[in-house]
């Protein structure tokens, strides 16, 4: 694919090349070359410029005649440019870089034609000549001194060859003749300067290009940027601080807080943006990058206030109403979140993502036939598939369990990709479990095996009913098949880690997979739990506690709730214990696990 799209870059460069031959001068070149009249198709869209050294182009049509003389100095000049350049397009056209660059070098050099300078530029960087491809640039910019490109061109060449020196040269040298200001000047260098791979080289020159123009800030943001995108943060860092001292570049804040990210400074990173924006309160792009960076670092309610700023002053922009919407569902902002949807909707705007979205605030209400009728009308993109599960979802909370499963089961009759069958076996063997079918759940999962085997999410969903009916071996056998393929599955070592605390006196085994899955993800509630739990068991009661507070004032959950306080009232602490599952009870009233502890302590 590579290839092909260079060689449409090349036969569309001859094409521009061959349209300043004339009629008469094609004519001319048809006598000299007869026995290759049938290539005359590749010569009137792949020649161009052709010249006699010390004259003009070919004339037009109807300004003069030219006299055929085959034995004239001029005409063999010209005869030798059209074979010349006929052979390089044929040799390219055939693969043949080497011959294609070594007849358009000589074109370059007997020309006076900068077209030709530059296509035989192409042509030997295609090939890989870089020689061949400086000397080309060397000529282009000859016979067009003032052209921005040539000289950017030869400087990569020079840059690929590592010829440092070579390659400062001509980039100061442009800097230093261009009449085009900084700011349209510098990026297109950037823009070159950032793809080539020999990044010693090219930091080399970036370096004493902003040494050199310390007074100038684009300088200093070209050798800022380019050492930070290669890996220098600390340099890149102390460059694009000296131009933003010289001057406010655009995104030169942006790509500062991102160095500071990368450096793991993100509160100086958010400082910095914040001081910008307030020295700058109307920049609206700024404000922008300053937002999105309070999303980066999860402060979303300072990255909704200042989206709201940024919605004020553009009511109807698409994005930052998205943007504000589930900024404002993920802080259980509901009402606002349902207003930034809704006008999406009138705005007919993220169609099927808003309605998704819409469905999502209705489920979060608890109000789940209305969540079924938005997620109803997610006709069209990524969100399809989602809202059709969350369907059957909304039916099962609902207490419509048998319409539900009627529901996945349609979407089983459909053409389905694995990971698409995976999920619609989950959700369906999920929904029987929570509706404690557990045996037709069972049944669910063997089939889903049966068609995609080994599946780690089948396995750990099937493991799970297992554990309800008891069949601890099974679920031992499905946890750890996952445990073979994924070492580092922190779910799987926590289900089987909680599950032998629970139900066998394996502790010290239980206790060495918790330890696995604490160490592979710290923060999660549901292993710091588990792992409290096992403490439990093993007798360390005060650490048993300290873990299981930090559970339950992480994720307010009912079965935490049941096992603080287990261990509270074995302690003595029959009061606080009782607090605990009062205050659990009323949330959920019918958890099983709350429910059975409480009667065993509390009959």
């Amino acid at each position: 694919m590579e290839q092909i799209a260079i060689n449409t870059i090349l036969q569309r460069d001859a094409t521009l090349l061959f349209q300043i031959f004339t009629e008469k001068g094609l004519k001319f070149i048809k006598l000299l070359i007869r026995p290759v009249v049938v290539l005359t198709a590749l010569l009137t869209t792949a020649c161009a410029g052709l010249s006699m050294p010390g004259t003009g182009a070919l004339e037009p049509p109807g300004q003069a005649s030219i006299q055929v003389n085959p034995a004239g100095v001029q005409t063999d000049i010209v005869a030798d440019a059209a074979y010349n350049l006929m052979v390089a397009e044929i040799a390219l056209n055939q693969g043949n870089t080497a011959l294609a660059t070594e007849r358009y070098i000589a074109l370059s050099q007997s020309q006076e034609n900068p077209a030709i300078a530059e296509r035989a530029v192409r042509v030997a960087v295609y090939g890989q000549d870089l020689d061949a491809a400086a000397k080309a640039a060397q000529r282009w910019i000859e016979l067009e001194p003032n052209r921005v490109e040539a000289r950017e061109v030869i400087a990569a060449i020079y840059i690929r060859q590592d010829k440092v020196e070579e390659a400062f040269g001509f980039i100061d040298s442009l800097i230093e003749t261009s009449e085009l200001d900084d700011a349209q000047l510098f990026p297109p260098l950037l823009g070159i300067l950032a793809r080539e791979k020999n990044t010693e080289a090219v930091l080399a020159v970036s370096r004493r290009i902003a040494d050199k123009h310390a007074n100038r800030a684009h300088a200093q943001h070209l050798h800022g940027m380019l050492a930070t995108q290669n890996g220098f943060g600390e340099e890149g860092l102390e460059y694009l601080d000296r131009s933003l001292a010289l001057e406010e570049i655009n995104g030169a804040h942006a790509a500062r807080a991102r160095v500071l990210l990368r450096l793991g400074r993100s509160g100086e990173a958010v400082i910095s943006l914040r001081k910008a924006v307030e020295s700058k309160p109307d920049d609206q792009n700024l404000r922008l990058t300053y937002a999105r960076l309070l999303v980066d670092i999860k402060e979303y309610d300072k990255a909704r206030a200042e989206f709201e700023k940024l919605h004020q002053a553009s009511p109807n922009d698409a994005e930052l109403l998205y943007t504000l919407g589930l900024l404002s569902l993920e802080s259980q902002r509901l009402d606002d979140a349902e207003k930034y949807m809704m006008m999406l909707v009138r705005l007919d705007e993220r169609e099927g993502e808003a309605q998704y979205y819409l469905g999502r605030i209705y489920e979060n209400r608890k109000q789940y036939d209305i969540a079924i009728d938005w997620y109803q009308q997610v006709h069209v993109g990524d969100y399809l598939f989602d809202a059709r599960l969350r369907i059957a979802d909304m039916l099962g909370l609902s207490g419509q369990a048998d319409e539900a499963i009627e529901h996945l089961d349609a979407m089983l009759k459909g053409s389905q990709s694995d990971g698409s069958l995976v999920r619609i076996y989950v959700a369906k063997g999920e929904l029987l479990r929570l509706a404690r079918r557990y045996q037709e759940s069972m049944a669910v999962f063997n089939t889903a095996l049966g068609i995609v085997p080994g599946n780690s999410d089948l396995l750990y969903a099937r493991a799970l009913v297992a554990e309800r009916l008891g069949k601890i071996d099974q679920l031992e056998a499905d946890l750890k098949f996952i445990l073979k393929t994924e070492p580092d599955n922190a779910h799987a070592l926590n289900a089987l880690g909680f599950t032998l605390a629970d139900q066998t006196d394996r502790y010290e085994e239980a206790h060495a997979y918790l330890k696995r899955a604490i160490e592979i993800m710290p923060d999660d509630p549901a292993i710091i739990d588990s792992l409290g739990w096992v403490h439990y068991r093993l007798g360390n009661y005060g650490e048993a506690v300290r873990l299981l507070r930090k559970a339950l004032s992480r994720l307010n959950d009912s079965e935490i709730a049941a096992h603080l306080g287990e261990v509270l009232w074995v302690t003595g602490e029959q009061e606080e214990a009782r607090g605990i599952w009062q205050k659990a009870l009323k949330k959920s009233p019918d958890d099983p696990v709350l429910l059975k502890v409480m009667q065993r302590f509390t009959p």
